[in-house]
C-alpha cells in the first residue's frame, strides 16, 4: 500500500450508506475529510469541512462553491471522492478537479428522475470532470454511455453488503414478540422509502387482496418501514389501511435504522419493493444476503440479478392484481423461496461482499494515487 494522502469526500453524512462508503479509504491507510451540507460530525474523520451557512436554503446553494473552494483549498486533497453525480452548483467546481472519482447512484442519472433540466447540464459536467466514474450494474453502464463516451472510466463498484451481520439464521423472536407477530405468519416486508415515489399505496391495495384470497388459509402480515416518511403520504396511508380493514394485519414500523434491517429482513419471509424508477437498491442485496424473497417491479435493471420464478418474481409495475398475484405465488411455493435463498445468498457473496469492495475501492485509489 502506497502513503497515506488526504482524500476528500463529497456526500451527505446524514446518510449511513455515504458514511459508510466514504470511510473505506480509511481501511487504504488515507486521510479522510468531508464536505457536507447539513453539518454532520462523525468518529474517525481528520476534519469535516464547514458548509455554507444562511436562513434560507437557497442562500446555502447560492454559496455553497465558495465554501466548497475554500475547503479545498485549506484541505488541499489528493482525490475527490463524489457520491452521487449531482450536487448543485458544486459542480461547478469540483468537476475541474483531478483525479475526481464520482460514484452514481442511479436516481443521479435516470431521465424519470433528477438527470433533468438545469441538473442534467451540471450532472453532464460532473460525468465529463471525471478521473472514474463507479457504477453498480449494466444497466447504469449503459445509462451512462448513453450520456457521453465515458467506457474508459466506468468501473464496476457494488459497494456490497456486510455478509457478516447481513446473513440467514438470525435468532428473530424478541422482534417477534415485540411486534406481536405469532409463529406462523407469513411477513411481507417493503423496505423502502416511505413516499409516494415507491408505491407503498399500491403494495397496500396488492396485501388487501392477498388477505381476501389466501387469509383464509395462511395467516400474514404486512410491515412498512418509515424511511424517509413524507407526512401527507404517510397519513394517507395509515387512511387506506383503515379504509381497508387491514388495522390489525398491516404495520407501520417507524424509521427502521440501518443497524436494525438485518433482523428485519431475517424476520421477514419476502421484501416486496415496485418503485416506479431506481437504480440498483441496497436493499435488495441486504435481502438476498439474508434470504429474503424478493417480489419486485419488472424494471429491467432488476433483471440482471433476478430472474422470474428462479431467484424472484417480477411483476408489472402498477399492475395491482399482478402484485396480489405475485404475493400468492411466492406464499405457495416455500421450497421454492429456499431454494431462491440459497441462489440469492451464493450470488451476493459473489459479486456484493462488502470486505471485496472495499479493497477493490482502495485498489482504484492507489491507481489514481500512484503519481
Amino acid at each position: 500500500m502506497g502513503r497515506s494522502r488526504r482524500i476528500l469526500i463529497i456526500a451527505d453524512l446524514q446518510s449511513p450508506l455515504d458514511r459508510e462508503r466514504g470511510l473505506v479509504g480509511l481501511k487504504g491507510g488515507h486521510q479522510i475529510y468531508w464536505y457536507s451540507f447539513p453539518k454532520a460530525y462523525l468518529e474517525d474523520l481528520n476534519d469535516t469541512a464547514e458548509p455554507p451557512k444562511g436562513p434560507m436554503r437557497w442562500r446555502s446553494i447560492l454559496f455553497s462553491p465558495f465554501f466548497l473552494k475554500r475547503a479545498i483549498r485549506e484541505i488541499q486533497p489528493d482525490l475527490i471522492h463524489v457520491f452521487y453525480a449531482y450536487h448543485q452548483l458544486d459542480n461547478l467546481i469540483l468537476h475541474r478537479f483531478t483525479p475526481l472519482v464520482v460514484t452514481v447512484m442511479g436516481g443521479d442519472i435516470l431521465s424519470d428522475q433528477s438527470f433533468q433540466g438545469k441538473k442534467k447540464r451540471l450532472t453532464k459536467k460532473m460525468l465529463e470532470g471525471a478521473t472514474i466514474i463507479t457504477s453498480k450494474s449494466d444497466f447504469l453502464d449503459k445509462v451512462l454511455l448513453r450520456i457521453g463516451n465515458y467506457a474508459d472510466k466506468i468501473r464496476r463498484v457494488t459497494w456490497g453488503v456486510d455478509t457478516q451481520k447481513f446473513c440467514p439464521g438470525m435468532d428473530v423472536r424478541l422482534l417477534r414478540e415485540e411486534l406481536k407477530m405469532k409463529g406462523d405468519e407469513l411477513v411481507f416486508f417493503s423496505p423502502r422509502n416511505c413516499r409516494s415515489f415507491y408505491n407503498q399505496d399500491l403494495i397496500i391495495k396488492a396485501f388487501a387482496i392477498y388477505q381476501s384470497i389466501h387469509g383464509g388459509k395462511k395467516r400474514a402480515k404486512l410491515l412498512i418501514a418509515e424511511l424517509f416518511p413524507e407526512e401527507s403520504y404517510v397519513n394517507r396511508l395509515r387512511g387506506l389501511v383503515k379504509e381497508l380493514g387491514l388495522q390489525d394485519k398491516v404495520h407501520f414500523l417507524g424509521s427502521v435504522t440501518h443497524q436494525e434491517m438485518p433482523a428485519y429482513f431475517n424476520m421477514a419471509d419476502i421484501m416486496v419493493a415496485i418503485p416506479r424508477s431506481d437504480g440498483m437498491p441496497q436493499s435488495l442485496y441486504e435481502a438476498m444476503a439474508c434470504g429474503t424473497y424478493p417480489i419486485l417491479g419488472d424494471l429491467p435493471q432488476y433483471q440482471e440479478i433476478i430472474k422470474d420464478r428462479v431467484n424472484g418474481r417480477l411483476v408489472r409495475i402498477g399492475d395491482v392484481r399482478a402484485l396480489a398475484e405475485g404475493m400468492g405465488w411466492a406464499a405457495d411455493h416455500l421450497e421454492h423461496r429456499r431454494t431462491a435463498a440459497t441462489l440469492n445468498r451464493k450470488r451476493i457473496l459473489e459479486v456484493a461482499d462488502k470486505e471485496s469492495q472495499e479493497r477493490l475501492v482502495n485498489s482504484i485509489y492507489e491507481e489514481l494515487l500512484k503519481s
